[in-house]
């Protein structure tokens, strides 16, 4: 028979690496773009993860980059350089563009298609002599290319100008708007834009089979590589998870712009659809904004607005035009309108407040 404190102590033990891992995820969630686009571009300057990216003449890559779907980058580098937020901020962003304009200039000739397909996406296994030839670029300023983007990710962060406080940065992740009732994305950082990884697991194991690929010190480091960029998947699936799913729950109001057309939702209900914590939501909301559609920059939180906010909105409106309506009847037409139910007593409460 186990008695319980050791029961109790076994118990804990076991989990302890779970919890151990929540907490360390929750502070991947809370993490500034700026500082988790340090991590990532630490990844991608290993030499072991460019080995694994990039492959070799005959063996291919293990890791390639899966794209956010309905997603893109902003192509202007004029704009995400005018976007930081603060003096400093910008002048550390505009000193990298300067300092490489003929990087850019290759850039542009490339055109959009080109420059996302080669240096953002990476779709195809291709080696940086392959990605040289395709694009008619020297080898040299591929690497500097990929080393650019790495260098803008960790400078760019955004704020949101209209907010009443200005000692709070918000980093402004995307445009986002919506066609045939899908949220499209238009990201400014290009940690965000270049979407997940794509670990080959398969071919992982190629390459540690192959013992002339890998040395002995990279065999020893390759489950920390790879348990880190498994850590960058998930904390980037959970923040796109959520703005997909704001963009989508607030379709409404992103196409019609009016306010009343947010639709009523807590952070809890949006945890719950999410198969989430209310913590981890809250983090990823936290300091983080958006463009909508007709050019407004606002906090991701607005778009989770409580159902008492919506109904403030929908009944000033409503009530300036006739104030004569009963709560019955309002009660009723936000039903029919909105498809919110509410009772006549929460109406007659708003109604109140507005009137206060």
């Amino acid at each position: 028979m186990v008695h319980a404190p050791l029961l109790r102590t076994a118990l804990k033990a076991e989990l302890r690496p779970a919890l151990i891992g929540r907490l360390r995820m929750a502070d991947w969630i809370e993490m500034p773009e700026r500082e988790f686009a340090r991590e990532i571009k630490k990844i991608e300057q290993d030499p072991l993860f460019q080995k694994l990216f990039f492959g070799l003449s005959d063996v291919p890559g293990a890791i390639r980059r899966q794209r956010w779907p309905r997603s893109r980058m902003v192509l202007s580098f004029d704009e995400v350089g005018g976007r930081t937020a603060s003096a400093g901020e910008r002048a550390k962003v505009e000193d990298i563009l300067e300092a490489k304009p003929h990087l850019i200039a290759m850039i542009r000739r490339l055109g959009r298609e080109a420059f996302e397909t080669y240096f953002l996406h990476s779709d195809e296994p291709l080696t940086i002599a392959e990605i040289a030839c395709r694009t008619s670029l020297p080898a040299a300023d591929v690497r500097k290319i990929h080393d650019m983007l790495l260098d803008i990710g960790t400078q760019a962060e955004f704020e949101s100008p209209g907010e009443p406080s200005a000692s709070r940065h918000y980093a402004c992740l995307a445009r986002v708007w919506t066609e045939d009732g899908e949220p499209h994305f238009e990201f400014f950082s290009p940690h965000w834009a270049r979407g997940r990884y794509h670990i080959r697991y398969d071919l992982v194991e190629e390459w540690k089979r192959q013992a002339a690929l890998l040395s002995s010190d990279e065999r020893r480091k390759l489950p920390r590589l790879i348990k880190r960029i498994e850590t960058v998947n998930l904390r980037q699936n959970t923040m796109f998870r959520i703005l997909e799913s704001l963009a989508k729950l607030q379709a409404d109001f992103l196409t019609n712009k009016s306010p009343d057309r947010k639709r009523p939702i807590s952070l809890r209900q949006l945890a719950y659809r999410l198969d989430l914590a209310p913590s981890t939501v809250s983090r990823a909301l936290s300091c983080r904004s958006v463009i909508l559609p007709w050019g407004k920059e606002v906090p991701l939180i607005q778009l989770v607005p409580g159902r008492r906010k919506v109904l403030r909105e929908i009944l000033s409106r409503w009530l300036e035009v006739d104030a004569r309506r009963t709560d019955a009847a309002l009660a009723l037409r936000l039903r029919e309108e909105y498809a919110i139910k509410v009772s006549r007593r929460t109406v007659n409460a708003v109604r109140n407040e507005l009137a206060g």
